[in-house]
This record gives structure tokens, sequence and C-alpha cells, in this order.
């Protein structure tokens, strides 16, 4: 069984995003191309483009392959970041090539528009609030994808094949959790090799202090919640609508 889990390990903390920032019925804006008009919005709130041709995007929500099985980014149709967790996603490639040569990065999604947090929420209404949360993070509250300052990543070899992590992205497996390696290594059911490559993610990612969260071995923040909520603004919709 695969679905979205959390992308928050904040999740659960009662403390909210300012009281300006989050729209309990987000503003709806018909979808669009990313127009020139589009992009300027996203720039005015620090959101670039990633262009590093060495890193893969594979935006998953942007086509069916994902856990609901149909398009969540109507307009969002390529990789945006705060220009400066760009800037740090790209020295995190810098290490793999110091590595390995031809190991590359590959990211699933960065910027996610709160409008789409909220459907991905709405979409799990059998899950009560309480634990639904674990799942994916209420958009009462906000997710660090929502400020472009988490991003969901693997790593690829020189033919862009993803290593095997012993889970998929969005797999809800106890087996996907990093809290949980050290078991499911003595009961074999995750291998070393599979533990080596998550540890190799996580090394480049930490070189420029990503830091990771207990539920899935994909997700990586640049900064806590409270930070990003205090340092970035927030992406209401995929139109560049924001909040002030």
């Amino acid at each position: 069984m695969f679905v979205l889990i959390s992308c928050d390990s904040e999740s659960k903390k009662k403390d909210s995003v300012k009281p300006n920032s989050i729209l309990e019925e987000p503003i709806s804006v018909a979808p669009d191309l990313m127009s020139d008009s589009i992009i300027q919005l996203y720039h005015a709130i620090g959101l670039y483009r990633m262009d590093d041709s060495r890193i893969i995007v594979d935006l998953r929500y942007a086509t069916e392959n994902n856990f609901l099985g149909i398009v969540l980014y109507d307009t969002l149709s390529e990789l945006y970041l705060q220009e400066e967790v760009i800037q740090r996603l790209s020295r995190c490639q810098d290490y793999l090539d110091s590595l390995h040569f031809g190991i590359r990065l590959k990211v699933f999604d960065g910027a996610r528009p709160l409008e789409v947090q909220r459907e991905m929420w709405l979409a799990l209404d059998t899950i009560p609030p309480g634990e639904r949360g674990k799942f994916v993070s209420n958009p009462k509250f906000g997710s660090v994808h929502n400020f472009g300052a988490a991003v969901d990543v693997t790593v690829c070899d020189s033919l862009g094949n993803e290593l095997d992590m012993g889970a998929g992205y969005d797999d809800f497996r106890a087996i996907a959790f990093p809290s949980k390696e050290s078991y499911f290594l003595k009961t074999g059911a995750l291998s070393k090799k599979q533990f080596e490559n998550r540890q190799l993610l996580r090394s480049a990612m930490k070189f420029q202090n990503f830091s990771t969260i207990p539920s899935e071995w994909w997700h990586f923040n640049a900064y806590s919640r409270r930070s990003a909520q205090n340092k970035f603004k927030i992406l209401l919709n995929e139109s560049g609508s924001h909040s002030d």
C-alpha cells in the first residue's frame, strides 16, 4: 500500500503559523500555464526554478504517478524552491560529485501550494484528523513544503536509476521510517545495501544542514517550520498568490 505520509515532522505541534498566512478556505484560481506574470509572483516571494542540470526532477504531483493517481499540480510543472534552498541543494550535488562520479540527486517535490496541501488532506478524510497528520500535514498549520523550504529527494546512479532504499516514495509502511531502520536491519527486511543507500542520501543532504524527519527517508527540511514561517511567505496556490 502506498500513500503520502507527512512531510512535516512538526505537524502534531499546536503552534500555528502567522495568523494572516493561512487561509481556512484558500482562494481558488483557475489553472493557467506558468506565464511570465505567474513566474514573477513566484519570484516575489523568493521562489525560483531549479535549473541545475545535474539534478533530476520528477515532479510526481504534476503527473498521475502519485498516491491519489491524479494530477495535483495543474499549473506548477517545474520544481520551484527558495533561492537559497536551491543553492544548498546544488552544494549537496557537489558533495555527491566528490564521492561518486555520475551519482545524482532526484527530486520528487519542492514548493507545494497550500491549496494542494488542503486537497491532499481532504483526500484522506476517512482518517480521523488526529491521526491524519501522520500522513499529510494539516493545511491549517502548513507544511515546510508550502514555503518552498523542503524537498522530497532520492539518489540515482549514473544511468538515472534510483538507488534501492528498501521502500518507495510515499510508502506508508513502517520500513520507510528512518526511525525504525535498526529494527528492520535486524530482521533482514532492510538490507545492508539499502541502508547504506539511505545513509548516502542523508550524508549528502546533511552536508548543507538539511534535516530529516522520523517517518520518511526521502523528506528533508532546509529549515524548521517555525523558522520557515518567520523567514518566508507561504505559497497559497499554483497561480502565485501568497501571504502578506
